[in-house]
Formats: C-alpha cells, sequence, structure tokens
C-alpha cells in the first residue's frame, strides 16, 4: 500500500466518523436539504422609518443567502471540479515483527 493510498483511507475513515456523530445529532442529508431549500427561497423584510416611526414594511428578496445557498448547492451536487489540496508531510508506518527465541532459551542446568 502507497502512502497516497495510506492517507487517502485515514481521510475516509475521519469523514466517515464526522458523518456518523452529525447524523447521531440529527444533523442528516434531509435535514440539510430542507434547509438549503429554504435558503433558496430566502426573504427579508425591510423596514422604513421617518422621524423614529416605522412607516412602511416590505418583504424583499435575499440576494445574499440565495446566493450562497445556491453555491453551496452546486458544490454539495458536485458541479465544481473537485478542488486539489496540497498535503506535505509524512507518514510512519510501524509494523511489528515477532521476536524469535533460540532453542536454548530459559533452559539452564
Amino acid at each position: 500500500m502507497t502512502d497516497e493510498e495510506i492517507a487517502k483511507e485515514a481521510a475516509e475513515e475521519a469523514k466517515s466518523e464526522v458523518l456518523k456523530r452529525l447524523e447521531s445529532r440529527g444533523i442528516t442529508l434531509d435535514y440539510l436539504a430542507k434547509k438549503l431549500k429554504r435558503e433558496l427561497n430566502a426573504k427579508t423584510t425591510k423596514f422604513f422609518q421617518h422621524e423614529g416611526r416605522v412607516i412602511e414594511e416590505r418583504n424583499c428578496i435575499d440576494w445574499t443567502t440565495r446566493q450562497k445557498a445556491r453555491m453551496d448547492a452546486h458544490r454539495l451536487r458536485g458541479d465544481y471540479p473537485a478542488e486539489k489540496h496540497d498535503l506535505q508531510g509524512s507518514v510512519v508506518i510501524l509494523k511489528s515483527t515477532p521476536i524469535k527465541k533460540p532453542k536454548n532459551a530459559g533452559l539452564s542446568k
């Protein structure tokens, strides 16, 4: 197994653990999809005042929230090319080897 394969396997195990913990706290794919859909249709209320009193309010499209949600949706769907991450460092693999005892070890007369 190459260093790259070992690193990839370790990353997958860590990702799996994170997903388990999120789901155990109710942050499932369905939950995120519902929240994302709300954000894609986000609105905000603008208040207009004169001399300290609100004289009008309007519901407006929250373009900033919608744009961020749209970008998140594309990223989740895999529509963007994968981001390249350059990782530098070393991986140490420790292998245990059995110790062979001499034939006459521990036998003394």
